[in-house]
C-alpha cells in the first residue's frame, strides 16, 4: 500500500486522551478517527482489525470450524432471551439432533459472536466457554494481560478484562495497590464495617419535617449516615414486572448491577411514586417497616446495624430503634452494596483505586423458544449461548501494551504490515523496485513514497509502528543498500537483494518481540 494514496492523516497532537492510553496512539497514527459523538475507524485501522480477526478464526478452526452468518443481533450485554426474530430462525432451520451441534460465526462492527447450538443448553454454555477460552489464548499470545476480574459474574454473563495499562477510559476496575485485589466495578466488593453491638431499643416515631433525603436527616438528627437506612424502590424489566425495595445503610449506595444479577433480571429502573405509595410507603420516607406488595432486599450489613434510623412511612416522620428481624424482615439478603475508588479492599482494608479496563470477551446462556426432534422422536428445547470478542476494545487495550514513548511498536503477528519502506532523496528508483520485488514475494509492505523529508517520514513511521523499517536512500545505497531497522532493535545494511530474505526470515522482525511488548514507562 502506497502512503501517498492512503485515507488518513497523521495528527502531531491528541489531547482526548493522555499519552499512556492506547488510544491516544490509534488515534494519532491514523487508525481511527473520533469526534465527540462517533469513532470511524480509517483504512490502516481496518488492517489492524482484519489482523486480529483472522488469528481468533483460526484459533476456533480446528475444533469447531465455525460457519459464517449474519443474524440480526443486540449488543453486549445481550438479554436473557433471544430475539423473536431468532427464535423463528432456529425453529425453521433446526428441526431435529441431526442438525446439532453447529457454531455460528457473526461478524459484528469491530467484534465477533459465536452462537453455540446444541441439544441442551449446558453443551451449548460449555461451547461458548471454550470458544471463548481461546479466543483468550490467541489474545494473550499477542501480549494482552487478560484478568476476569473477582466478583464478575460467572460463568454466565461473565467478561474478561484486557488491562492496558491506561490511565482513563475503557471500563473502570477497582484494584487494590496493597494485596493486588481486583474487579470489574460493578462487581467489586468492598469491606464491612462491623457495628457494635447494642441491645435493640424501642421503635420510636420522631418528628422529621423536610428530611427526605440522608444528608437532611442527619443534619436534622444529629447521627450518622451509617445509622440510617437507605430506602430505593425500584421496578423490574420484565414481563410481570415486580417492585423491589432495596435496603442499604445510608452511608452505602446500592449496586444496580449487582441487585439485577441477584434477581435474575436485566434491568432495574426507579418506581413510581404511585408504586411506592400503593406498597405502604411514602417517597422520602419509605421504611421496609409495614410495607406490603414489594420484594424487600436487605444488603448482608443490614442485619448487623442495630437501631437504625428509617422512614416512617409516614409523611415528615422517622422511626428510631429499628432492628432487623424483630422490626422487619427481608426476602433477600445479599451484597448489594456498590463499590467505589477509596472504599477498603475487601481482603485487606487498604484504599481501593480505579483502573481502567476494557470488557473484552464474555459468554452468555440464551434462552430460545426454540425446540427441536430427539432421536426419540420427543419434543427438546435447543440449547443455545454465545461469546463475543469485542476487538475495539481488545485492540485499545493491545494499542497500550505495545507502545513506546514515539508511537506504537506493533508485534509481528498482529501488525497490519510486515514493512514499513521509505524513500528518501537519490533512493526512490530503488524504492519502488524493492517495493515492486517485497509486494510479488506476498510480503505486506506500507510504501511510504510522498514527498516530505525524513523527520516527517520517520515520525510518521515510528507512530504507525511496524515491526520492520527499510530505508532507502542516496547515502544507504553509497553503503551498501538499505538501512534496515527493526521497530525495537538497531538498525544495520542489508544488501537490497537480501532485504527480502533477511525480514522474511524473522531476523528483524523477531527482534525480541518481548521488548516491544513492553509499555513506555
Amino acid at each position: 500500500m502506497r502512503l501517498s494514496a492512503l485515507f488518513g492523516q497523521t495528527q502531531r497532537r491528541a489531547g482526548r486522551y493522555p499519552p499512556e492510553d492506547g488510544r491516544h496512539w490509534l488515534l494519532r497514527a491514523a487508525f481511527w478517527h473520533e469526534t465527540d459523538r462517533a469513532r470511524f475507524w480509517l483504512p490502516l485501522g481496518m488492517a489492524l482489525q482484519a489482523r486480529l480477526f483472522r488469528h481468533l478464526q483460526a484459533a476456533l478452526e480446528d475444533a469447531f470450524r465455525p460457519q459464517p452468518a449474519d443474524l440480526p443481533w443486540p449488543s453486549y450485554p445481550w438479554p436473557r432471551r433471544l430475539p423473536p426474530d431468532v427464535d423463528a430462525l432456529l425453529e425453521a432451520h433446526i428441526a431435529s439432533y441431526r442438525h446439532l451441534p453447529r457454531l455460528l460465526l457473526l461478524r459484528r462492527p469491530h467484534g465477533l459472536v459465536a452462537l453455540s447450538l446444541a441439544a441442551a443448553p449446558e453443551a451449548a454454555l460449555d461451547a461458548a466457554r471454550t470458544v471463548r477460552a481461546r479466543w483468550e489464548q490467541a489474545l494473550r499470545r499477542l501480549g494482552l494481560p487478560l484478568h476476569a476480574g473477582e466478583g464478575a459474574p460467572a460463568p454466565e454473563g461473565a467478561a474478561t478484562l484486557g488491562l492496558g495499562r491506561t490511565a482513563a477510559g475503557g471500563g473502570a476496575t477497582l484494584r487494590c495497590p496493597q494485596c493486588g485485589y481486583e474487579a470489574p466495578t460493578p462487581w467489586a466488593r468492598r469491606a464491612r464495617p462491623s457495628p457494635a453491638a447494642e441491645p435493640p431499643a424501642p421503635l420510636k416515631p420522631v418528628r422529621t419535617p423536610h428530611a427526605n433525603t440522608i444528608q437532611a436527616l442527619t443534619d436534622f438528627l444529629g447521627v450518622p449516615a451509617g445509622r440510617t437506612a437507605k430506602a430505593v424502590f425500584l421496578r423490574t424489566q420484565e414481563a410481570a414486572p415486580r417492585l423491589v425495595f432495596a435496603v442499604v445503610r445510608g452511608d452505602m449506595q446500592v449496586s444496580l448491577p449487582k441487585l439485577a444479577r441477584l434477581l435474575g433480571v436485566d434491568d432495574l429502573t426507579p418506581a413510581a411514586a404511585e408504586d411506592i405509595r400503593a406498597a405502604g410507603a411514602v417517597p422520602g420516607y419509605a421504611s421496609p417497616v409495614g410495607v406490603h406488595g414489594a420484594l424487600v432486599v436487605a444488603d448482608e450489613l443490614i442485619p448487623r446495624s442495630p437501631n437504625l434510623v428509617a422512614g416512617a412511612n409516614r409523611e415528615g416522620y422517622h422511626l428510631t430503634g429499628v432492628n432487623y428481624g424483630r422490626d422487619f424482615k427481608a426476602n433477600m439478603v445479599a451484597d448489594i452494596v456498590a463499590a467505589a475508588a477509596g472504599d477498603p479492599c475487601p481482603r485487606c482494608g487498604a484504599p481501593l483505586e480505579s483502573a481502567a479496563a476494557w470488557r473484552v470477551t464474555a459468554s452468555q446462556g440464551l434462552e430460545t423458544a426454540a425446540a427441536y426432534l430427539t432421536p426419540e422422536g420427543k419434543t427438546a428445547p435447543l440449547g443455545v449461548a454465545a461469546a463475543c470478542v469485542d476487538g475495539e476494545a481488545a485492540l485499545s487495550a493491545l494499542a497500550g501494551i505495545h507502545r513506546r514513548e514515539d508511537g506504537l511498536a506493533w508485534p509481528p503477528d498482529l501488525a497490519p504490515y510486515a514493512v514499513h519502506l521509505i524513500a528518501l532523496r537519490g533512493g526512490e528508483e530503488a524504492a519502488e523496485t524493492l517495493y515492486a520485488h517485497l509486494q510479488a514475494a506476498g510480503m505486506p509492505v506500507l510504501y511510504d513514497d510522498r514527498k516530505a523529508g525524513p523527520g516527517v517520514k520517520f515520525t510518521d513511521a515510528d507512530l504507525i509502528g511496524l515491526p520492520v523499517r527499510v530505508t532507502v536512500s542516496k547515502r544507504s545505497l553509497k553503503q551498501g543498500g538499505a538501512e534496515v531497522k527493526p521497530r525495537t532493535g538497531k538498525a544495520q545494511m542489508v544488501p537490497l537483494d537480501e532485504v527480502l530474505a533477511f525480514v522474511d526470515g524473522g531476523q528483524a522482525m523477531n527482534a525480541k518481540s518481548s521488548r516491544g511488548a513492553k509499555s513506555a514507562k
